[in-house]
């Protein structure tokens, strides 16, 4: 009994500054009593405490140890109550010490006899810091008109290094380097993130999976292919499909091939031991403005823009020919002319790459096409695709006129290609018109007509065909915060029906003229407003770029429908 009383004297110190440290910093005394926990505590401190004989000793019988327990446990808590209640007392006579605090007052009515309050920096409300948005641009395109739109915008900043995490949109001239997988926004709490192209636009923006799925599309919904893009033919340069799309080319291409080249042809064709069918439907009077007796085709690598790498071609041996410099890899000799202001060239490089596709589409060139003062000339518009697939058509455009007189019997890029990279390099470009261009009024004044109503109506719903074939394509992860603007190109024939050309990513912002000066501009600030302006709170204001008679209050997207 002694020493069990000796061991409650030598822990009971330790043992009171372990239960004021654990009910000082716990809220079961809300719950139960100081003694009740006091009581449990003890036991549970004091059994750890206690010598090994206590526990262990087999001649103490178990009425001796309970005593034991209890004095320890009686000794311990009175201990333990008395430093409470003192700790207790204490902090009650502090707050006595303390002013008492005033109650809030109801506020007065207002009156002119009512002194305002008098401000103090603490009482001064805290101002919202504006958040910082941060942009990341690469090289090429007009880039700098990209840069000064965004710099215009609220809190946007641009940075250099593209891999940061915080990055709030990226505008590029491809999807390279774009991590769609991990993009910022398709999570919940995560810093929302855009990007200026969608992951699978090739589907619509490359040629031959553009004549592919258009194909498949109007197949499936009874249309006819043929209606809306000129004759074209997919062909990958695998040893199956290679076979069957030249198959079918040649069935169709010595179909409609003059009688003076006939004999020509059957020998390419026996020599190359190529293989044709004799079966197909005449389409010569169904589009005579196909064909005028030229047979003439196009050959396009799937994956170019700016006319680059499109040849005219006459005969089959031209095909093969260009088919192999491609598989041995295409020297491109590519021309790029710097004008002064006099719209003199002043310098010209010539740049040789190497050019290599396993894609193609051949497609049939119309052989009669409308023409502004005898020139060839192609139509762009412009359509806006939204992350979640919204189609806009941009009220305007631009139509890009040929340098030299039309002539289907001349071999010339500058009489057959319409791109504008092409014929800038022409020294007579911009002679006649200032950037070999019309606007859509102009192209009323000289035909006579509403364009806008007779052939831009027909150019819309034509594109919204073409993207409707490919909604399940072009964003088929459902990825939030994509957007892409595409360049569409169109032909018109003589008899002003309209022709699906291509459709670009990227389109081209260089400004050549003063409409492209404009035009641009007012384009992507209103594209802007209708996607990363609205992903990232602006002050709505008017548009800053004033084009033709436009209000600067009116949006030149027009909403058409959802994809």
């Amino acid at each position: 009994m002694q020493s069990a009383q000796k061991l409650t004297q030598q822990n009971q110190d330790a043992f009171s500054q372990f239960f004021d440290k654990y009910i000082t910093s716990s809220n079961k005394l809300q719950t139960q009593s100081v003694r009740e926990l006091a009581q449990k505590l003890a036991i549970q401190y004091f059994s750890t405490q206690l010598p090994p004989r206590y526990s262990t000793e087999n001649n103490l019988r178990k009425k001796n140890r309970n005593i034991v327990y209890k004095q320890i446990e009686t000794d311990a808590i009175e201990k333990a109550k008395a430093q409470f209640k003192a700790k207790k007392e204490r902090k009650e006579s502090q707050q006595r010490k303390l002013p008492p605090v005033p109650k809030k007052q109801n506020s007065l009515p207002r009156s002119l006899s009512v002194q305002p309050p008098i401000k103090c920096l603490s009482a001064q409300p805290k101002r919202s810091v504006p958040y910082t948005y941060l942009y990341y641009l690469g090289e090429g395109n007009n880039h700098d008109l990209i840069k000064q739109l965004l710099d215009e915008r609220q809190n946007w900043v641009q940075v250099k290094d593209v891999t940061l995490k915080n990055i709030n949109f990226k505008w590029q001239e491809t999807e390279k380097g774009y991590e769609y997988r991990t993009l910022a926004g398709n999570f919940k709490d995560s810093t929302p993130q855009m990007l200026n192209h969608f992951e699978f636009h090739i589907e619509i923006s490359n040629k031959y999976y553009l004549a592919q799925n258009f194909k498949i599309y109007c197949e499936k919904n009874q249309l006819n292919v043929q209606d809306y893009i000129p004759i074209s033919f997919a062909i990958e340069c695998t040893n199956q499909n290679l076979k069957a799309g030249l198959f079918q080319f040649l069935t169709f291409y010595r179909s409609y091939c003059p009688q003076n080249q006939l004999q020509e042809l059957d020998k390419t064709i026996k020599s190359y031991q190529f293989k044709y069918g004799t079966q197909l439907e005449c389409k010569m009077d169904q589009y005579p403005t196909l064909f005028a007796g030229e047979n003439l085709w196009i050959f396009k690598p799937s994956n170019m823009n700016q006319g680059r790498g499109i040849h005219v071609v006459r005969n089959l041996q031209e095909i093969i020919d260009i088919y192999n410099r491609y598989q041995n890899g295409y020297k491109e000799h590519l021309l790029e002319v710097k004008r002064n202001e006099k719209n003199e060239i002043v310098t010209k490089i010539i740049y040789i790459n190497t050019l290599m596709t396993e894609q193609f589409v051949i497609q049939k060139y119309i052989e009669k096409p409308l023409l502004i003062k005898g020139r060839k000339f192609d139509i762009r518009a412009y359509v806006l695709i939204t992350s979640n697939l919204g189609f806009f058509f941009f009220k305007e455009g631009q139509l890009r006129l040929a340098t030299e007189t039309f002539d289907v019997k001349k071999q010339s890029n500058y009489i057959h290609l319409t791109n504008n990279a092409v014929q800038y390099t022409h020294p007579q470009y911009g002679k006649t018109e200032e950037g070999n261009q019309y606007n859509f009024d102009q192209a009323s004044q000289y035909f006579k007509i509403d364009f806008k109503k007779e052939v831009i109506q027909k150019l819309k719903q034509i594109s919204l065909l073409v993207f409707t074939s490919v909604k399940g394509k072009i964003n088929k992860y459902k990825r939030k915060n994509c957007f892409e603007i595409f360049g569409m190109d169109f032909i018109l024939d003589v008899d002003f029906k309209p022709w699906l050309i291509e459709v670009n990513t990227n389109p081209s912002l260089e400004v050549t003229s003063k409409l492209l000066g404009s035009l641009f501009p007012r384009l992507i600030d209103d594209a802007f407003k209708l996607t990363i302006d609205r992903q990232f709170h602006q002050q709505k204001s008017p548009s800053k770029y004033q084009f033709l008679n436009y209000s600067n209050d009116e949006n030149l997207w027009e909403y058409v429908s959802q994809l």
